[in-house]
């Protein structure tokens, strides 16, 4: 992920500068061809698959090294998820959606068909503090809602690891801002980034859509 950020900021340096709009346009393309392609980040306990879906979305295909076991973030082109899900010969068993936007949430339902069983969570005020087990992984809610009433994003950690957590935060922070507000207040984003994304530990991986 700090690969993305460097990314990100070498190019927006040039881009800002005098350079002809012809080559702003192409260097624009590149980069967006760059960043959009899938990588892995892996760790001794879980990894982490970043997917590019739509136009300018990620999802995360979130795996536990011991069990095997796997879960989707925002799976917006479930053939995409399953593709990733065959590669990496793991089990996806959980649905975690940050929040009701058709560029996140709307492939739900056909992943679903494609694969009956899956344990599907999404946010509303009452899954503030559920924590759920995914393997030997915990995944925790945190509310946070401004972008929609019913923001969540996911905090993974693994109890006696040495790695750095994760968080997926949706359409709440970005690389270079955080998400428009849609159905609530400057109150409620100062909240969610300050007071609880800015709370996690300095070495949280930062996990954005």
């Amino acid at each position: 992920m700090n690969a993305l950020f460097t990314i990100d900021s070498l190019w927006f340096d040039w881009l800002s500068l005098g350079a002809p709009v012809e080559v702003k346009a192409q260097a624009a393309a590149l980069l967006h061809s760059a960043v959009r392609k899938s990588s892995l980040v892996e760790g001794a306990n879980m990894k982490v698959e970043l997917l590019p879906a739509l136009t300018d979305n990620y999802m995360y295909l979130l795996i536990d090294a011991d069990s095997r076991e796997a879960a989707v973030v925002d799976p917006v082109e479930p053939v995409k998820v399953l593709e990733a899900v065959k590669k990496h010969g793991v089990k996806l068993t959980t649905v975690l959606t940050t929040h009701h936007h058709w560029d996140h949430s709307s492939g739900n339902e056909k992943l679903l068909r494609m694969m009956p069983g899956l344990r599907v969570y999404g946010g509303d005020d009452r899954v503030n503090a559920l924590t759920k087990k995914l393997g030997s992984l915990s995944v925790k809610c945190l509310f946070t809602p401004c972008h929609t009433t019913g923001h969540v994003c996911y905090y993974v950690t693994k109890d006696n690891s040495d790695e750095p957590p994760a968080v997926f935060t949706g359409d709440t922070l970005f690389v270079a801002g955080c998400g428009k507000f849609f159905e609530g207040t400057a109150e409620q984003m100062y909240k969610a980034l300050v007071e609880i994304l800015g709370r996690l530990p300095p070495e949280t991986v930062n996990l954005w859509n």
